[in-house]
């Protein structure tokens, strides 16, 4: 599975995507790229003179959906105010007040996606990850069986024989220090989410400064734990803990640290980090050392289709974000088509 992979499978069914950063000169070619290559129907948030001028840069036909947050009609702003006020942390607000907030992008693509006037939301190319996971979480929600929401990374791997392949990182966006529960919560839903993007199995290592045994710490020890209660809840799940980076990902330097027998060793596709500081440097430093491409951060467990993007992100990565939210958008009406049809 290959970023062109994932681009091949949005393109079968676009889904409409409301991108809060229409202001963006990088949001707004990968919008224009999204749209000639059938990836996405992206609805542009921003100023519409400003939006329109960028558009005619890279595609000079007149942009196909945009949304100015200072010149939504009557109508528009009656109900998004409306329903904004049905939510309990605007609930205290007057309409007033609630109508203002309309004009921030965030909070304005939020509630279109929770109206169903779009199938799906990314922002966060101009603003900070907190900025962005506010707006989600109060607008958006979370999905009715999340347990921990994490923010993931799908990374592309160089492979010698020259044919790359897709790994995920989490957590590199929600929790600063999870308990050992959480930890094992988010290895178990990010197993989950690479199998629902790319259909390979999920090989899961929780990573640490230790690979089994070789160093004892506390640090050590909160990972050993959250690999026996990702066992307990998910025993048929192909996961092991603690492992350091390299042996998880290098079948030789395993071999030498006494684990090359393992199903593990150089095989991981499932990276879990200790915590965020180890997530949100490592998959920086992937992407600024190592030359991979880094795209996400894509927020598992929402209700809806909702995600975030790194200020640092390029077109590319806007791109590549606009099809794995389609690929979301297209999961979540099959299964509410199957739904209904129970």
């Amino acid at each position: 599975m290959s970023w062109h992979d994932l681009r091949v499978q949005a393109s079968h069914r676009p889904a409409r995507v409301a991108l809060a950063d229409g202001n963006d000169p990088r949001v707004v070619e990968a919008a224009a790229r999204a749209l000639a290559d059938k990836i996405a129907e992206p609805l542009l948030i921003g100023t519409k003179t400003h939006v329109e001028s960028l558009w005619k840069s890279f595609n000079q036909t007149s942009v196909p959906c945009l949304i100015d947050p200072e010149e939504l009609s009557a109508t528009e702003r009656t109900q998004l105010t409306q329903e904004l006020l049905t939510i309990r942390k605007f609930k205290s607000l007057s309409p007033i007040d609630a109508e203002q907030l309309l004009k921030d992008p965030l909070i304005l693509g939020c509630l279109l996606l929770r109206t169903g006037r779009v199938q799906g939301f990314v922002g966060g190319a101009t603003r900070t990850t907190a900025d962005t996971l506010k707006a989600v979480f109060s607008i958006v929600g979370l999905g009715p069986e999340t347990t921990t929401l994490f923010g993931f990374f799908l990374i592309e791997k160089h492979n010698d024989n020259g044919k790359n392949t897709l790994i995920l990182l989490a957590d590199c966006a929600v929790t600063p220090d999870p308990s050992a529960k959480q930890l094992a919560n988010i290895a178990i839903g990010a197993a989950k989410a690479f199998e629902y993007f790319t259909g390979d199995s999920a090989r899961v290592a929780l990573l640490s400064f230790s690979t089994h045994g070789s160093a004892e710490h506390e640090m050590v020890e909160k990972v050993r734990e959250a690999v026996r209660l990702a066992k307990e809840k998910a025993p048929d799940l192909v996961l092991d803990g603690e492992w350091q980076a390299d042996a998880a990902l290098d079948l030789e330097t395993a071999q030498r640290k006494g684990v090359g027998a393992s199903p593990m060793a150089g095989q991981a596709n499932v990276l879990i980090a200790p915590d965020l500081n180890c997530g949100n440097i490592a998959y920086k430093l992937i992407q600024r050392v190592g030359g991979c491409r880094s795209v996400g951060p894509v927020l598992w467990g929402t209700a809806l289709p909702a995600n975030d993007l790194s200020r640092g992100c390029s077109t590319d990565d806007v791109l590549d974000m606009l099809a794995l939210t389609t690929i979301q958008a297209q999961k979540t009406r099959t299964l509410e088509k199957s739904a209904h049809a129970h």
